[in-house]
C-alpha cells in the first residue's frame, strides 16, 4: 500500500530521522536570537513603522534599525545555508540538496546586500525588489540546468 501524501508530511510514514532538518532549525533560531540582540527594539520599531503607513496610508521607509536588522537576519540566514550545504555534503553526500542550499544562500546574502544599498540609499525600494526578482529567476533556471545535466 503506498503511503499518502499526509502521512509524509507528518513523516508518519518514513523511516529515516531528519536530524539535519533539525540541526537547520536550531541554526535559524540562533539567527533569530542574533537579530534580537543587535536591534532589542526590534518589535516594536516594526510596529510604529506598520502604525506610520497605516496612519499615512502610503508606504513609509522604515528606521535605520529595521534596515540594518533585516540585513543581518538575511545575511545570516544565507551564510547559514552555505554551512547547511557543507554539512550535508559531508554527511549524507546528497548533492541535490546541496545545491539548493548553496543557491538559496546566494539569493538570501545577495538580498542582504541590496537591502544594505537600500539603507544606505544607493537603491530605491522598486529597484531592490527588481533586482531580487531578477537574480531569484535566474538562480531557478541555473539550478534547473544544474539538476538537469548533474544530477541525474
Amino acid at each position: 500500500m503506498a503511503t499518502r501524501e499526509r502521512e509524509i508530511c507528518f513523516s508518519v510514514g518514513l523511516t529515516e530521522k531528519d536530524y539535519l532538518g533539525l540541526l537547520s532549525f536550531g541554526t535559524f533560531i540562533l539567527v533569530v536570537g542574533i537579530v534580537f540582540l543587535a536591534n532589542p527594539n526590534l518589535v516594536s520599531d516594526f510596529r510604529l513603522w506598520i502604525e506610520e503607513m497605516a496612519n499615512r496610508q502610503d508606504l513609509v521607509r522604515p528606521s535605520e534599525g529595521l534596515i540594518i536588522s533585516a540585513v543581518i537576519f538575511f545575511g545570516l540566514i544565507g551564510l547559514s545555508d552555505f554551512f547547511m550545504a557543507g554539512v550535508r555534503l559531508w554527511i549524507t553526500k546528497s548533492r541535490r540538496r546541496v545545491s539548493v542550499d548553496i543557491l538559496s544562500g546566494v539569493a538570501l546574502v545577495f538580498f542582504a546586500y541590496l537591502i544594505s544599498l537600500y539603507g544606505s540609499r544607493v537603491l530605491g525600494w522598486q529597484m531592490v525588489l527588481a533586482i531580487e526578482a531578477v537574480a531569484v529567476g535566474l538562480l531557478v533556471i541555473l539550478y534547473s540546468i544544474v539538476r538537469y545535466v548533474f544530477l541525474r
